[in-house]
């Protein structure tokens, strides 16, 4: 159905891929420029951190919706293939932080454990990855689809992001995270848990 003149449609998955991407870098940056020892710089980090895993995870929803939405149109099948040239690995890397960090205060994330040590690989994928998909991926995938066939065949920005897990499956999405009642029910209780538990303002 087309949109009521004068009305914006909603973004799709690929918006929030790119939305995503953005925040990751800047955690990443915010992140590896961190080095203060005082309890307030302390916490700041592990907020940070804890946010790190909300917004990888969103992008992580996104990335596989376009993986299983655009592997149908032939012209895309080589950019998708490189989308998911590196899933298992990333995700086990994700998966691992977020076990580190689940119910752990943010303010003692880097305390008895290395957590910024395991995050520099996962930084070094996914650093490397949203750089092509910034300035290439992106732009073909919108060069090549038109808008109609994008809100046609991938998810809406707003339904991934809700239904985003933070507890990745290493081999790929759940069945019952591609289930919609199933899997936003699971992200209300992980996020009503605070899984990972962060503070108050870093909860959004």
């Amino acid at each position: 159905m087309a949109p009521t003149p004068g009305t914006q449609r909603e973004d799709t998955t690929l918006d929030l891929l790119e939305r995503e991407d953005n925040e990751v870098l800047r955690l990443f940056d915010e992140l590896e420029n961190a080095d203060g020892s005082s309890v307030e710089e302390r916490a700041a980090y592990g907020d940070e951190a804890k946010q790190l895993i909300r917004h990888i995870s969103t992008r992580e929803a996104a990335l596989m919706d376009i993986i299983d939405s655009l592997a149908e149109f032939p012209d895309l099948i080589d950019l998708v293939e490189r989308l998911d040239r590196y899933t298992h690995e990333r995700r086990t890397l994700i998966s691992h932080l977020e076990h580190m960090s689940r119910g752990v205060p943010g303010i003692s994330l880097n305390t008895g454990q290395e957590f910024d040590a395991e995050l520099a690989p996962l930084a070094r994928i996914v650093r490397t990855e949203i750089d092509w998909e910034l300035s290439r991926a992106i732009p073909l995938i919108r060069r090549l689809t038109d808008e109609e066939t994008r809100h046609a065949s991938l998810q809406g920005a707003d339904h991934a992001a809700k239904h985003a897990p933070t507890n990745l499956n290493p081999d790929g999405p759940r069945w019952y995270d591609r289930a919609p009642v199933i899997s936003r029910l699971i992200t209300i209780y992980d996020r009503l848990r605070d899984y990972p538990r962060a503070s108050r303002a870093a909860r959004h």
